[in-house]
């Protein structure tokens, strides 16, 4: 028989101390050896293969309680089950040094409690398998976030996004694509992806939400490219909140060096949440005014968000000759395009073939282009020991 899981339980004063005693002790796979009172002075932090932190919500106090028992004993995962629902706290729980979070409204309910211990008993046992295996990126090193902007349908951000996902991944980085136009999401197309699982699909699958369950439902790209696609359909939509999407960014970027988000050409809550969460901003324009102008408006609302990342600006069709000249451009959005990628007509081929243009015209002038893009954010990555990163160049392709 397989013996039991020890653990040190550690709780606030706000928790129904039965109903969490009963939640803890009800399976005989989990062994409690003391219950520690979280806000006493000299609260033992010590002993145990894990540490599980009970709170009713997650405060600032508690963080600095995981952050400290992390550092006391850093190969011990920390479990942390909150009596609250979910409210967007996972992100800054994970910073803290949680290893999971289950988010448990029991309400005192002992019978509820008893029947939730398979739950805790499972979440343990991913947490040690993490810390014994191969442990997920850690919150020091969360990789970059981009936030690919475009204030005007049909200029070229979903295809920016693809091809900058595919150009990182080619360079040897871990990439992973959001897909945030929740209603009408085209990601999946431009890389030719069957949507068999959806951001609707993570949102319904309910439990708790920690990186290998978020792993489970990407779609993976035969560049390596990890996409979190879009609901199948436009009524699935309401149901993934920005909330839950504050949950997600955080433990896609434990993940992965850089995550793209391709978001609707319009400023909702969501795509707001998603800037306010990423580490830099990719604005695309195309040379026509309309686009240029609705631009201009995108770089000044970031401005009056008092956004602290780096925003970049990339011009599709650079090169066309419609009657406005780079002088205009400039004049027009107030600032000189980072990345000027031009006309071609296999960037149209490559969406119909689901294939980045990047992996099926790589010597392309717009390959090239969008190369430069992802060596541009290849220099945000931070360096390790003073020596910058190098890119990790991948001699094959994965197959289909």
């Amino acid at each position: 028989m397989r013996n039991a899981m020890q653990a040190l339980v550690a709780l606030d004063d706000r928790v129904d101390r039965g109903a969490i005693e009963t939640l803890f002790t009800s399976s005989p796979q989990l062994d409690v050896s003391e219950f520690v009172d979280m806000a006493a002075d000299q609260a033992d932090r010590s002993g145990g293969d894990v540490l599980i932190v009970a709170c009713a919500r997650f405060t600032a106090e508690v963080a600095q309680f995981i952050s400290a028992a992390n550092q006391a004993h850093p190969g011990r995962p920390v479990l942390l089950v909150c009596t609250e629902a979910s409210n967007g706290y996972v992100g800054d729980a994970i910073e803290a040094g949680a290893e999971d979070i289950l988010a448990m409204p029991i309400d005192g309910d002992i019978e509820l409690a008893r029947e939730r211990s398979g739950d805790v008993v499972f979440s343990i046992e991913k947490a040690l398998a993490r810390k014994r295996g191969i442990k997920v990126t850690g919150t020091a090193e969360l990789g970059q976030m981009i936030c690919v902007l475009g204030l005007k349908g049909g200029g070229g951000k979903t295809l920016t996004a693809a091809n900058l996902g595919a150009s990182l991944a080619a360079r040897g980085h871990s990439v992973a694509i959001v897909d945030l136009d929740l209603q009408f999401g085209d990601v999946g197309l431009a890389l030719g992806l069957t949507p068999e699982r959806t951001v609707y699909d993570l949102v319904r699958s309910g439990g708790s939400l920690d990186a290998q369950k978020v792993a489970d439902f990407l779609t993976v790209h035969s560049s390596g490219v990890r996409v979190l696609l879009a609901p199948a359909r436009p009524d699935q939509a309401g149901v993934v909140t920005s909330d839950f999407l504050k949950d997600v960014y955080p433990l896609l970027r434990s993940m992965h060096e850089f995550v793209i988000v391709d978001t609707p050409p319009n400023f909702t809550p969501e795509v707001i949440s998603a800037i306010d969460a990423s580490t830099q901003v990719c604005m695309v324009a195309m040379l026509d005014s309309l686009s240029l102008k609705n631009s201009k408006l995108g770089l000044e609302t970031l401005e009056l968000m008092d956004y602290r990342g780096d925003v970049r600006v990339l011009l599709n069709r650079a090169d066309s000759n419609v009657g406005i000249s780079r002088e205009d451009v400039v004049a027009i959005m107030g600032r000189t395009p980072d990345v000027l990628v031009p006309s071609d007509r296999n960037i149209t081929r490559s969406i119909n073939q689901g294939e980045p243009i990047v992996l099926l015209h790589s010597r392309s002038d717009a390959a090239r282009a969008y190369a430069l893009l992802a060596e541009l954010y290849e220099h945000t990555l931070p360096s390790t020991n003073g020596v910058a990163r190098r890119p990790r160049r991948r001699l094959f392709r994965r197959g289909r």
